[in-house]
């Protein structure tokens, strides 16, 4: 037994500390060691271990509420020492506050071993700085618990899977987390080995620093999820862009510049009007993760990281490889480079335009029997042709829409496109617009590729 002073009575010796204090304080001294080499404490901080709570994570002032679980996870307590750290010298109020002292603590700890190292104690998943695209960032409240990304504060309310409702708000701006962090560290890594000591010097002061124009403390709520969430990243930009020190570190205003390029590399430039993928698969019936086509593309999007692959219904839109929907009413426009249905009986041209604002391409698949599957590999890996190898026998249109729209006037009155194509009137006026000069079969797709003056129909197989 022990004497306790804090609740003024005998309490039961725990052997806890004494098996883990030697890695406490290897992992403790490091965090020290780097924070103080820029600025030291203000004052001393205290660091309580809850094992009734395992995955608690509190601050209160420099006293640090910790559970078990987290502290044996790497790079909580290292977080928990670099958010203390932060809030000393944190003097600037502005909108995004929360999500800057995220990512700026996020970066002292990447500064410790290079790389983010923070593990879920459940899942064992750690974090790590990796290529991310808006919009995909974006995440549900569900998504977002799944995530290794959420926040330290987060994971006791993850871990009980009750009212995730009540972390909604904060979940889209610590979505962008990830983007941020990867673009704040890729700025970094562009600078020189000095620039990057002078920069990383001057973390304290880029904490504590003025800025011109004031920075916006409130945001507009009720705005859709996706301008909300391109106001974070604009005000987050405008935080890096208009601290004081660009005025008088060169240093300061290369990574300023750099990190306003990542962000565009990133797809930022394209974020105000728009969620933009390479391919997006859009259903008329309700779509789940157990439906077939789902699967399918689930899978792709697993071999093929880089290629951005969503799916759509009336409702709800997944940006695969997350299972986890998001409303629809959450984004503006939605675009794609390639855009896939699947549809039973016959449509006009005017159906097909209605996708002119959104794609380039456009692949109408027939599809009338459920029980015929449909694969997409090999229309992501060569297009239409590539479709037509893999799905023998399957009726598909592909329609180049910039081209389509050429001749709306011309097509307006074809009622039914298949029976359009597959009649070839050459002396119907809408048939001459298209302008084909002959139509080629391909033995090897078994499919026909017109050549024509206008590109408007690209492949096609009934």
């Amino acid at each position: 037994m022990v004497y306790r002073c804090a609740v003024n009575k005998a309490t039961r010796y725990s052997t806890y500390f004494g098996e883990n204090l030697r890695d406490l304080n290897l992992r403790i001294g490091a965090t020290e060691r780097l924070l103080e080499s820029i600025e030291p404490f203000y004052q001393k901080v205290q660091l309580v271990i809850l094992a009734d709570h395992p995955n608690m994570f509190r601050i209160k002032g420099h006293v640090i509420y910790m559970g078990q679980n987290l502290v044996e996870a790497p790079g909580h307590l290292e977080k928990a020492l670099a958010k203390i750290w932060y809030r000393e010298r944190n003097e600037t109020l502005f909108v995004q506050q929360e999500l800057m002292e995220e990512v700026a603590t996020d970066f002292l700890v990447y500064l410790l071993a290079g790389d983010l190292d923070i593990g879920d104690p459940a899942t064992h998943v750690k974090t790590a700085i990796l290529p991310v695209k808006w919009p995909y960032v974006i995440k549900s409240p569900e998504a977002y618990c799944d995530s290794p990304w959420k926040q330290s504060e987060d994971y006791e309310i993850c871990a009980s899977g009750k009212n995730l409702s009540s972390i909604a708000p904060e979940v889209l701006e610590m979505s962008l987390r990830p983007l941020l962090l990867n673009s704040w560290v890729k700025a970094y890594k562009s600078l020189s080995v000095g620039e990057r000591y002078q920069f990383s010097r001057k973390m304290g002061l880029i904490i504590r620093g003025e800025y011109n124009p004031v920075l916006s403390v409130a945001g507009d709520a009720t705005a859709s999820t996706l301008t909300r969430a391109t106001a974070v990243l604009k005000n987050f930009n405008q935080y890096v862009a208009s601290a004081d020190l660009t005025k008088t570190s060169n240093t300061y205003r290369l990574f300023a510049a750099n990190f306003a390029n990542e962000l565009r590399s990133h797809g930022y430039e394209k974020a105000f009007a728009e969620a933009s993928f390479d391919v997006l698969y859009v259903s008329n019936q309700k779509l789940s993760a157990d439906t077939k086509a789902f699967q399918e593309l689930l899978k792709i999007a697993k071999e093929q990281p880089q290629t951005q692959i969503a799916l759509r219904d009336q409702d709800n839109l997944w940006m695969l490889p997350s299972k986890f929907p998001i409303p629809i009413k959450t984004f503006g426009q939605i675009k794609a480079n390639r855009t896939i249905v699947e549809k039973c009986g016959g449509y006009s041209f005017s159906y097909v335009m209605d996708y002119s604002d959104s794609t380039e391409k456009l692949l109408v698949v027939e599809h009338c029997d459920p029980k015929v599957e449909i694969k997409y590999r090999e229309y992501l890996k060569s297009g239409a042709e590539g479709f037509a190898l893999e799905n023998k026998g399957m009726s598909f249109v592909q329609f180049h829409l910039p081209s389509l729209l050429m001749k709306r006037d011309e097509l307006a009155s074809v009622l039914n496109v298949q029976d359009f194509i597959k009649k070839r009137d050459v002396d119907n006026p809408s048939f001459k617009s298209l302008g084909w000069q002959e139509v080629r079969f391909s033995q090897t797709a078994n499919a026909y590729q017109p050549k024509a003056y206008v590109d408007a129909i690209e492949w096609f197989r009934f």
